[in-house]
């Protein structure tokens, strides 16, 4: 489904202030076609991984207590962890490449744009000469890593979707588009504007300065997220969002049952005259759906640089030669996480992309970095699954536990599983807790 302001949104990307679309330059189309996939199938096929991935487990009882008039009410309250996929993670060899359709054509032209106008004002600012383009490294062969062995990746980070099912699943386990669920349901409002000529007139008078003197600038202008927001709504994926999760095999009538026939059991133990208090099953987030946490091409600065631009903080770690900052399963290492990068001495591009991505990530989660236009969150942590170019149906802790195909185009898609724990309800206050572990599969 192509929303009817896209089209609009795209020509103004292409015409920039330069008025030269990008692919009125001469293109080599690839000798075969990666894989993409547009929105409905990103939900699809993450949601496949539930009965996997979602790792739920009740791990004991909360007794709470309500004060009502001159009585007491005392209640037995489930307290459960399960992970939830919050983040989309996107890698590519450079702008608009991303393997997903939908945000390559709004989001991704307008970092291609913004890099090209980049190539034109800083080289010049820096006493070189202006480039045909800014993407990664040497760019001229069009295909950057064909003659070397350090090769570049883009990274993105996107408020996933399917975090909206805290929202949609009610106490008893089923779903619908008019479930109310207690607590914080996410999914805030977009808070940047909408002015994209504005932004990147703004972007390349902010990069000249800026480059030449890296560690005085500040942050470039915000990037108009509000233009993301006007295109991806979430209310337009609820139906598949539904109608996936009953397919997935994950019963959550059946966990909200057990819950209830435990916790009965508790409740009579203990002298619980309120009984069982569940007023949902999932854990409330505050994902803001589709909201770009994390984009490289407006962070051109920092993931284009070394240290001591990148991550000088951690230069202990960078020289040792045994550092345990490495990525890559069972003792190999693909590269190391510092510094946070896009460049990768990996001449392997199913190794290159989870390294951009897990880098990525924890620029994310680290709530200490400077002038990167970005969104902290802890949701940058958990369990990885990959998306493209080969979905899988499972969750690895470590992401070089995943399987390493590549993609002919070099685009790569992971979504981050977190971890959630907390109680189902949140009535009266809490005054001791039983533990009762019990994992549910499928």
């Amino acid at each position: 489904m192509t929303h009817p302001l896209l089209p609009a949104l795209l020509a103004l990307v292409l015409a920039g202030a330069s008025g030269v679309s990008p692919w009125s330059r001469a293109q080599t189309p690839p000798v075969e076609t990666g894989y993409h996939y547009d929105t409905f199938t990103l939900i699809k096929d993450t949601i496949k991984g539930l009965p996997k991935c979602l790792k739920y487990c009740l791990l004991g009882f909360e007794i709470r207590i309500r004060y009502v008039g001159y009585a007491v009410e005392i209640y037995v309250v489930p307290r459960v962890e399960h992970h939830l996929a919050a983040l989309h993670v996107m890698t590519s060899d450079r702008f608009p490449k991303e393997t997903y359709t939908e945000w390559a054509g709004l989001v991704g032209e307008i970092q291609k744009q913004l890099l090209d106008r980049l190539a034109q004002t800083v080289p010049p600012a820096l006493g070189g000469t202006a480039l045909r383009e800014s993407s990664g490294g040497q760019t001229r062969y069009g295909e950057y890593g064909s003659h070397q062995a350090t090769n570049f990746k883009e990274a993105e980070h996107m408020g996933h979707p399917v975090a909206y099912l805290s929202v949609l699943l009610d106490k008893n386990g089923n779903m619908s588009k008019d479930t109310y669920t207690e607590g914080d349901t996410g999914g805030g409002g977009f808070d940047g504007g909408t002015d994209l000529a504005g932004f990147l007139g703004g972007w390349g008078r902010w990069s000249a300065g800026c480059f030449s003197n890296p560690n005085a600038c500040a942050g470039p202008p915000g990037f108009p997220t509000g233009l993301v927001g006007e295109v991806f709504k979430i209310k337009d994926y609820l139906d598949t969002i539904i109608n996936a999760v009953k397919a997935s095999g994950v019963d959550f009538n059946g966990i909200s049952k057990t819950l209830y026939s435990i916790g009965s059991k508790i409740a009579d133990n203990v002298g619980a005259g309120g009984g069982v208090k569940i007023d949902r099953l999932l854990c409330p987030n505050d994902v803001t759906y589709f909201y770009p946490y994390y984009l490289s091409g407006v962070d051109a600065l920092f993931w284009r640089s070394g240290a001591p631009v990148t991550d000088m903080t951690h230069l202990s770690t960078m020289i040792n030669p045994f550092s345990s900052d490495r990525i890559g399963p069972d003792g190999a290492t693909w590269a190391h996480v510092y510094p946070r990068h896009g460049f990768v001495n990996n001449d392997h591009p199913g190794h290159v992309a989870p390294v951009a991505a897990y880098r990525s990530a924890d620029l994310v989660a680290d709530g200490g970095v400077r002038l990167r236009p970005k969104r902290t969150t802890v949701y940058a942590r958990g369990d990885w699954q990959t998306l493209a170019p080969q979905p899988t149906a499972f969750c690895a802790a470590a992401i070089g536990d995943l399987p390493t195909p590549i993609d002919p185009e070099g685009g790569y898609a992971h979504n981050i599983w977190p971890r959630f724990e907390c109680p189902l309800s949140e009535i009266g206050i809490f005054v001791a807790f039983i533990p009762y572990r019990y994992c549910f599969t499928w």
